[in-house]
Order: C-alpha cells, then sequence, then structure tokens
C-alpha cells in the first residue's frame, strides 16, 4: 500500500527553527516599513504570502496592517501544502477576525504559479477543486477558535499529496481553496470575497521568505517562483523576497564538517541579473529593484546555557540552525551525528560568537 507523503522529518527541523531563532520577527520588523507605504485602493489591501508555514510571520504581517490601515478591508491569501503547517496557522487565526473584523483570508495548497489566482493549471485536477467558504459565527476569538478547529475534517480529506510523477516533487492531490471570513461582515467584504468564477487578484504587498531551496539555480528561482509573484502584483505593488545568504557563524559550522558544500549559489544580485538579462524590454520598463539589504537573525539562549560551560540542549538547537539553514541533506546529517566531531565544531563557534546568528538577504522587486 502507498503512503501518503507527509513532511514529517522537515517540519521536526522547521518547527525546532522556528520555536528556537528570532528570525520571523526580525523578517516582519523589516517588512513593516512597507506596510507603511502602501496606499490601499478599493476594495480593499490585499497581501499575499507565498508560502504560510507556521503562520508565525503572516501574523505578525497580518497585526502590521491593521496598525496601519485599521479601516480598510484587507484581503490575505497564503499557500501551503502541508496539512500540519495549515492547522497551526488556522490556530493562529481567530484573534485577527477580533482585531481586524473586515478581513478576508484565504488559503490554497497549489503551486507558486496558480495560488495568486487559486486555479490550477492541470485543467484535469482544476474540474475536481475543493472550493469551501467559512462564514464564522459570533463576535469573539473562542467563538472562532472552535470554528476554526472544525475545519480539520476538511483538510483531512482534502489537503492530501502526492508525488509529481514528472518532477518528483510533492504536489497536491486535489486543488483546495479556503476562503474565511465574518458572516456579520460579509455584505461589507462581498466586493473583495473570490468566488470560483471570481478568483484573480493583484495585490500590493507579496512576502516570499525561503521560497525556494537555496542551491536551484537563478533561472529556476525566477521561473517557478519570482516571475509568477512578479505577474501577480498590483500596478505599485511590491514584491519582498527574503532568502539565507550565508558568510555567518551558521555557515561556518557547515564548512568545517562539509568543506566542499556551497549551499548560497544565487543570491540577489544573480537573480537580478538573470531577470535583466532574460525579461523583455517592456516587462523590465514595468519594474525596480530596491537596493538588498542583510539582516541578522539569532539563536534565543540563556544566557547560562552559553557562558560558564555550553550547554547541550544549545548545541543541539545550534545544529539545528544550521543544518536547516544551509538546507543540508537528511542522510548527510544522519552520517554526521554519527560522531561526536560536529558537537565540538559547534560548541567552539558558539563560544567565540558568543552565541550563534545567521544572515538573510532581503530584496524588494517593485512595479513601477
Amino acid at each position: 500500500m502507498k503512503k501518503n507523503f507527509r513532511f514529517f522529518d522537515n517540519r521536526q527541523k522547521y518547527l525546532l527553527f522556528v520555536t528556537t531563532t528570532n528570525e520571523k520577527n526580525i523578517i516582519a520588523d523589516n517588512i513593516h516599513p512597507h506596510i507603511k507605504k502602501i496606499k490601499p485602493t478599493k476594495p480593499g489591501l490585499k497581501i499575499f504570502d507565498a508560502g504560510m508555514g507556521d503562520g508565525s510571520l503572516l501574523m505578525n504581517i497580518m497585526r502590521q496592517a491593521h496598525q496601519e490601515h485599521p479601516h480598510v478591508p484587507h484581503l490575505i491569501s497564503t499557500k501551503e501544502i502541508s496539512m500540519e503547517d495549515v492547522r497551526l496557522g488556522l490556530e493562529k487565526l481567530p484573534d485577527r477576525f477580533v482585531e481586524h473584523k473586515n478581513t478576508v483570508f484565504i488559503i490554497s495548497n497549489m503551486h507558486y504559479s496558480e495560488a495568486a489566482n487559486l486555479q490550477s493549471n492541470n485543467q484535469t485536477k482544476q474540474k475536481k477543486i475543493n472550493w469551501k467558504n467559512i462564514k464564522l459565527k459570533g463576535s469573539t476569538s473562542i467563538d472562532f477558535a472552535k470554528q476554526l478547529r472544525d475545519i480539520n475534517k476538511f483538510l483531512e480529506k482534502n489537503w492530501e499529496i502526492e508525488t509529481d510523477l514528472r518532477t518528483g516533487n510533492p504536489t497536491y492531490k486535489i486543488p483546495s481553496v479556503l476562503v474565511i471570513y465574518r458572516r456579520d461582515q460579509e455584505f461589507v467584504l462581498s466586493d473583495i470575497i473570490p468566488t470560483k468564477l471570481r478568483t484573480r487578484n493583484k495585490f500590493d504587498l507579496i512576502i516570499a521568505s525561503q521560497p525556494y531551496r537555496s542551491r536551484i539555480p537563478a533561472e529556476k528561482k525566477v521561473k517557478y517562483v519570482i516571475a509568477p509573484m512578479i505577474n501577480a502584483l498590483s500596478k505599485r505593488g511590491k514584491l519582498i523576497i527574503v532568502h539565507a545568504a550565508g558568510k555567518d557563524p551558521a555557515n561556518q559550522i557547515i564548512k568545517k564538517i562539509w568543506p566542499n558544500e556551497k549551499p548560497f549559489s544565487s543570491l540577489a544580485k544573480h537573480i537580478v541579473k538573470y531577470i535583466k538579462s532574460s525579461f523583455p524590454k517592456e516587462e523590465l520598463k514595468k519594474i525596480k529593484f530596491l537596493d538588498k539589504k542583510i539582516i541578522k537573525c539569532n539563536l534565543r539562549a540563556l544566557p547560562n546555557e552559553v557562558y560558564g560551560g555550553i550547554a547541550t540542549s544549545i548545541i543541539f538547537s545550534a545544529w539545528n540552525v544550521a543544518v536547516y539553514v544551509n538546507q543540508i541533506d537528511d542522510f548527510k546529517v544522519i552520517e554526521a551525528e554519527k560522531t561526536k566531531k560536529y558537537q565540538q565544531v559547534v560548541a567552539k563557534i558558539i563560544n567565540q560568537n558568543k552565541g550563534l546568528y545567521f544572515k538573510n538577504e532581503l530584496f524588494v522587486i517593485s512595479k513601477v
């Protein structure tokens, strides 16, 4: 019997990474100034998150959007193929519907080239699309939490994954869309609530945080992620891309264990260069590239874990950060863990840096 694909191993690393670093907060802090500058137009502010994960980053973005645009309807759309991460994200939503009641929240399991428009490119699968509107009753977070938990049954049935026979990558069995909003706001939000016949949106802000494998060439990053996101921008929309950049203590750990590893072969400069050389001139006139910046993220640790002898807990957490950020293959990690060398390397680098940090690169592509 063929087992359904599960993101078990990678999810464990991801969840440990999220809970032991400040990355999501740091990224959100750097996105906030861009949210301040948005001038929403009717029918409302539209934001797309190209990969929700557990929802930690997106919830911060929604808080910022409310602070800067409290009286504007918000359409928040995202994609996530992992059913477990969808559950975690939905668990964080109830308070958002209390603070900003004029919110439409959309999540699908589709690919980057499909998710913004909520339509599968596979016509056979598109005919079977599962489209579900959730109209939340009540007005309190506990009211909404109970109803959002009930969505689990829908997820178990409709968020299944299979292997794409052409690429070998995981893909959805059936395209599925959840549209969630408060029932008492349906009239006010009617112009912004998507339907099966009205799915297309252009977004004021698109966030693509760690959206691809770091080792793939710039060409594929643009073709499969960045180009579809540029196409989904509104006339003055911004695409904010964040990815790991290396040249940090986390990467030093990897270099000590695997000297030949080169996880970050195509960064912002390579991506921008490829876009400029491959996009039609007319398309290039419609976009501009804002200066990139390096943002520093830290491993969370108590002072007594770092000073006066490195605690086992921080070695374990730092090792997880290093292999996760540098996207080291699980088989290589298992082999390295058979010896104690990695523990010595991690402890030494933590001592040298009084902790552990890693660097992300953030750059912006804006519609003119």
